[in-house]
């Protein structure tokens, strides 16, 4: 009968671990997914202030976070698929570091200084 009850309890802790792992887990997509977001909005900020012509940004569901915090995302510009654009947000100072268009009917905006 001890046994048993030794058995039960270590079925109980084993479950209650692997629910506490999953509940990580999920938080850790959560964060995720939301400094995904986050650099997308900033991305398409930087895009319409940055660049004549741009009336729609369209986002893949493919990023990249590199172990330093960098977000990589990529997408589309106007609706054209062979209108790419690639670009890094840096969360901490909230700015595009790097990106890239694979455009060349995009133009860059002149800034007044």
């Amino acid at each position: 009968m001890k046994k048993k009850k030794y058995i039960i309890i270590l079925v109980l802790i084993i479950m209650a671990v692997g629910g506490f792992i999953m509940k990580y887990q999920h938080d850790q997509k959560e964060k995720e997914i939301a400094y995904v977001k986050e650099a997308q909005e900033h991305m398409e900020k930087f895009l319409y202030e940055n660049y004549k012509g741009v009336q729609d940004v369209s986002f893949s569901n493919d990023y990249y976070i590199s172990p330093m915090g960098g977000i990589t995302v990529e997408g589309y510009l106007n609706g054209d698929a062979q209108s790419k654009f690639q670009g890094m947000y840096d969360p901490p100072n909230k700015e595009i570091l790097s990106y890239t268009i694979y455009d060349d009917k995009t133009e860059k905006t002149k800034i007044n200084q």
